[in-house]
């Protein structure tokens, strides 16, 4: 059962710093910031309500979270739950930053499920001030955060989370980095509710209509692919339909996306000096499993596992890929030299939560959600504080 804490948060003095600016980068040099009165701690333990406020798809949206410290629990007690897999040298980063600032700074973005909204309903209270925190950041999106200080509020929200379990969105890499800390700071040996064992986490419900999931496109920059070549050992796997003139018109490869056949994976490659897209769609009877693929039978279709194991590694026989969140980014890096840009759907976020409820993995970088946290608070390590 996931163990959340309110805890002493290290917030922006807005009036020492350059608030947007600092929201929307990585928080560096934290003891620094702390001993300057950039960054000030909360003289007793709080969680935080945090709504961001966007536009998407022409619409208005607020989505409404909560940051709070939760109690590291290694993937294999269940509680807290990954969908993709960890690059090691994303791991590394995030320890070696953790480390270096004796602080959780970037928090962790898990969802959990509440139908009836309670947790909302706990957070009401606090909604109806002024925020302790307002910002735009250069995305448009408007981020507002409220302190949650009442004892009891906090109590009930703990126990409303005891039975749930918590699904990792985004940070895998940063929470695997948190568990690292606790090993080297000997968490296992501290006090029950040290904060040595904790983790900073923003929490959104799964049912909240705010939640925007996004794709993650491929960039392929190796010298010597041939698009030829490549179309042709593709045949195997892939039906391919060629969009005359698409490889710059991002309209046309998305309505040719959107047409797809409803759980048919698909996405739309371009190529270093072809004017043209190609959509590739995996053909019905072709089973990444049956091609030796090592998944989950029940995600071996999901786009993200076709694209990497089917056309990264057997057919262009490369691993050396990077995501991009930006379609239009994709083309303009295949103008500019990239070989081969792969432009993706977004996964439904039914699909994302079923792989991790099933114990499977996706690969590393498939799913992203917008906007992205500003870092508008910290959770300062001390070994010796407790949080409870």
């Amino acid at each position: 059962m996931p163990q959340i804490a309110g805890f002493r948060g290290a917030l922006w003095d807005a009036s020492n710093v350059e608030l947007a600016a600092v929201v929307a980068s990585p928080v560096t040099a934290v003891k620094d910031r702390l001993a300057k009165g950039e960054l000030v701690r909360d003289p007793s333990r709080a969680m935080y309500r945090y709504h961001q406020t966007f536009t998407h798809g022409g619409r208005s949206m607020t989505r409404q979270t909560l940051v709070c410290a939760v109690r590291l629990e290694p993937w294999t007690e269940g509680t807290i739950r990954p969908h993709e897999q960890t690059d090691p040298t994303a791991r590394e980063a995030a320890t070696a930053a953790i480390t270096e600032a004796g602080a959780h700074t970037e928090a962790v973005f898990a969802g959990y499920r509440d139908a009836a909204r309670e947790v909302d309903r706990l957070c009401r209270g606090v909604e109806g001030g002024k925020p302790n925190v307002e910002v735009a950041t250069p995305d448009g999106t408007v981020h507002r955060l409220w302190r949650l200080a009442s004892a009891e509020a906090i109590g009930k929200l703990r126990t409303l989370f005891a039975p749930k379990k918590l699904h990792v969105l985004d940070g895998h890499a940063r929470y695997e980095g948190m568990l690292a800390y606790a090993g080297r700071l000997g968490a296992e040996n501290q006090p029950q509710y040290s904060s040595a064992k904790y983790g900073l986490a923003c929490l959104v419900n799964l049912e909240d209509p705010s939640l925007v999931i996004a794709a993650r496109h491929r960039l392929v920059r190796n010298d010597g692919i041939k698009r030829d070549n490549v179309l042709e050992s593709a045949k195997r796997y892939f039906i391919i339909e060629k969009l005359a003139g698409g490889a710059r018109d991002l309209a046309k490869i998305n309505a040719s996306l959107a047409e797809t056949v409803a759980h048919q994976p698909a996405f739309v490659a371009i190529f270093a000096g072809d004017p043209d897209a190609w959509k590739l769609t995996l053909k019905p009877d072709v089973s990444p499993v049956n091609e030796g693929v090592q998944v989950h039978r029940a995600i071996q279709k999901l786009d993200p596992v076709v694209v990497e194991h089917m056309f990264l590694a057997k057919v262009l026989q490369t691993a050396a890929s990077t995501t991009q969140l930006d379609a239009a980014g994709v083309i303009k890096a295949v103008e500019n030299g990239a070989a081969v840009g792969m432009v993706m759907r977004p996964l439904p976020l039914d699909q994302v939560v079923h792989a991790d409820e099933l114990g499977a993995l996706l690969p590393f970088g498939s799913t992203a959600f917008l906007p992205p946290l500003a870092n508008l608070i910290a959770l300062v390590i001390d070994a010796d504080e407790d949080l409870v």
